[in-house]
């Protein structure tokens, strides 16, 4: 097997293991000069900068993602916390209300009460 044949073979093998790509990972896996590939065959050195990209590439678009997921998950979960605490804030407003609409209940009874007692008293005086 030549050098260049190595090369590729070194290219492939570290594609396939997902490791990441770059000229000195592929000279040191086939045991050669780093410079060498630099210097002798060009076009692999293009081709590693262009399968380097692409993999960068990926790991981005796969870190966005987990990050997308991640922050969904957490709006989800801001999202049912606050329906949670509007959801007893709103309990606790109707049982304010309630509390009210109890002490004017309370408030007409006694002034329909006092009322009675007014008309029971004129009507006596009459």
């Amino acid at each position: 097997m030549d050098t260049r044949e190595q090369i590729e073979q070194a290219i492939k093998q570290i594609l396939e293991t997902g490791g990441n790509i770059n000229i000195s990972a592929v000279a040191e896996n086939c045991g050669v000069s780093h410079s060498l590939i630099y210097n002798r065959y060009p076009d692999l050195k293009e081709k590693i900068k262009e399968l380097k990209s692409a993999q960068k590439a990926r790991q981005k678009t796969d870190s966005d993602e987990a990050l997308i997921s991640t922050l969904l998950a957490k709006n989800k979960a801001l999202q049912e916390k606050v329906k949670a605490e509007n959801s007893g804030q709103a309990e606790d407003a109707f049982k304010s209300m309630l509390s009210h609409v109890q002490q004017v209940y309370s408030m007409y009874d006694q002034l329909l009460d006092d009322r009675n007692k007014l008309a029971e008293r004129l009507g006596r005086k009459q």
